[in-house]
């Protein structure tokens, strides 16, 4: 396989997008690369139907403001769970805001813009939990009346806006709009207000002021390193162009009073950010030094690494100690928040130890754990799934098909994975996929497509798994009776004792032997570049190599929708 495969058709007579290795593509590719090919149109036909061209679909049209406790209710939602992990909003202010929008002689856009964008985030994170019907899209309708009013390129409230119609873009597969694109925006848009420098506080720039450009710089910050990593595209904002200042860690009454500004310790409400924040920058290494195409990272950059796989296990050890300091241990208020920390720190796990053009071979004992990073991922989604805390987005979309394609992956490429995994175990995972991809499926087309072939790939994996178990079970019963057969004289000297002991050894090392070259047939293909020995792809359906890639448009349509604009 050649690096061709990060140009990924998303729709019939349109040039092919880019999506680079860190996305996993590659993953779902090499499992099936021999298997047989099939029309692309298999099980797609509503796919190809005529497509609206506008921006956002809805049910009905804008809607203007609800009755004033409904507000709150989905303005409660907003801060509690989206601001409190990107805070690109005082609090305070928004409520100010808020009375503003209900004043019927408010003429204010950018007030009218993010409540609108407020009540429609909002709502798509009640509509994922309580499954009922709210209608985020015509919220955001009723906020786009506002954006041509908008000064988006020259003021912090304008950059706000743009933040908030990333993230409902993120939260919405409605929205016809390019994640990629509108990424760009706001980065072109954070370096002309000169966001990525640390100011001084003088008489232009408050403490307040001060602290909501570092949160709205992180949080942009964060957002690319999300998209590009799930792309597997470069980073737009580089390290080096910017000071990397972290936020003070205030709250936003402290941030408005002289009193609290005093005390100027960092707040609780702030510390999921900031450690959200703190794992951005690793995986800004991860992508400088394992995603680099060119492997001569420039000295600007990051040093350069001349021992890479000591380089990954200093950085696994990071992560733990990331992982360790997460915050909210043992409080229930905020298992949603530790939940999704867990889940990014497997995330990044999975990132750093599958292939990657630095590391093409990566030893058994990484992918060993990978293994272990796409099993506890899965069980994070059910724990948010049983309890209706789970927010549906592109993010979790691309999560939850990741792991279970990094699950099947690294069954395949380890042999002593397959051979451990029962076949029960097996099918509780994949389950938690399924299950949860059935249920996002309701509002997002793509998942429910996603489930069925995944349900099809589990199948072949569970054969797949019952071969390699049974193939083990008849080594076990070929290599018993060598030993077993021989009568062991209890008279015997020690020198015979060792020598029975070396040939007993021997035995079990052939086997291991037989078994460890198995798994080596992958790990001497380099990066893109084919299958496993013993090919996986006999297990499979012959449809099922392009079903994969089906998967890939699925969760780049929404992306990268082929009619945004």
């Amino acid at each position: 396989m050649t690096h061709e495969i990060g140009l990924v058709s998303l729709a019939t007579n349109q040039d092919p997008r880019y999506i680079g290795p860190s996305s996993g593509y590659f993953l779902a590719r090499v499992l099936l690369d021999s298997a047989s090919k099939s029309d692309d149109s298999v099980g797609r036909a509503n796919r190809n139907a005529p497509f609206p061209i506008r921006l956002v679909e809805a049910l009905q049209g804008p809607l203007p403001l609800p009755p004033r406790d409904t507000a709150m209710q989905l303005c409660e939602a907003y801060f509690s769970v989206i601001n409190l992990q990107y805070p690109i909003l005082h609090q305070h202010r928004f409520y100010d805001y808020l009375d503003i929008a209900y004043d019927d002689e408010s003429q204010d856009p950018a007030a009218h813009f993010q409540v609108f964008m407020v009540l429609a985030i909002g709502s798509a994170v009640l509509s994922a939990r309580t499954r009922a019907r709210i209608p985020a899209e015509s919220y955001c309708l009723s906020a786009l009346q506002y954006l041509d009013e908008l000064n988006v390129e020259n003021s912090l409230k304008g950059i706000q806006c743009l933040v908030l119609l990333l993230i409902f873009t993120i939260h919405s597969p409605c929205v016809r709009l390019n994640v990629w694109y509108l990424n760009y925006h706001c980065i072109a848009a954070l370096v002309d207000q000169g966001l990525q420098r640390n100011i001084s506080m003088g008489p232009d720039h408050s403490l307040l002021n001060q602290e909501m450009r570092a949160r709205i710089f992180w949080v942009i910050y964060s957002f690319d390193r999300i998209i590009a990593t799930m792309m597997g595209r470069p980073i737009g904002l580089r390290d080096e162009g910017c000071e990397l200042r972290m936020p003070l860690g205030l709250s936003d009454e402290q941030l408005v009073s002289q009193r609290q500004q005093q005390i100027a310790e960092p707040s609780s409400d702030m510390a999921f950010a900031v450690h959200l924040f703190e794992a951005a920058k690793l995986n800004s290494e991860i992508k400088y030094i394992a995603q680099s195409i060119i492997r001569d990272t420039p000295r600007y950059a990051y040093p350069r690494v001349t021992n890479i796989n000591g380089w990954q296990n200093a950085m696994l050890q990071r992560l733990d100690e990331w992982s360790d300091k997460i915050p909210g241990l043992g409080d229930p208020d905020v298992l949603y928040l530790r939940t999704t920390c867990q889940l990014r720190y497997h995330g990044l796990r999975m990132l750093l130890l599958r292939p990657s053009p630095a590391i093409p071979k990566p030893p058994k004992e990484a992918l060993i754990k990978c293994h272990q990073s796409a099993r506890e991922s899965l069980q994070l989604f059910d724990q948010l799934y049983k309890k209706n805390l789970l927010v549906h987005s592109w993010t979790t979309f691309h999560g939850l098909v990741l792991s279970s394609i990094t699950l099947l992956y690294c069954i395949q490429s380890v042999s002593e994975i397959a051979r451990s995994t029962g076949v029960d175990a097996f099918m509780s995972d994949l389950s938690i996929s399924l299950s949860i991809l059935g249920a996002t499926g309701e509002h997002w087309s793509g998942a429910k497509h996603s489930r069925d072939i995944l349900d099809n790939l589990g199948k072949s994996t569970v054969r797949y798994i019952r071969e390699k178990n049974r193939r083990s079970e008849g080594l076990r019963d070929r290599s018993a009776p060598q030993v077993n057969e021989q009568v062991i004289d209890p008279t015997l000297s020690a020198d015979a004792w060792e020598s029975l002991g070396q040939e007993f050894n021997s035995i079990q090392g052939s086997s291991s032997h037989m078994n460890m070259d198995d798994d080596m047939g992958f790990m001497q293909n380099q990066f893109y570049e084919g299958l496993l020995n013993e090919t996986f792809a006999e297990y499979f359906e012959p449809t099922e190599s392009t079903n994969l890639d089906n998967i890939v448009r699925d969760l780049f349509q929404g992306l990268i929708p082929t009619d945004s604009i």
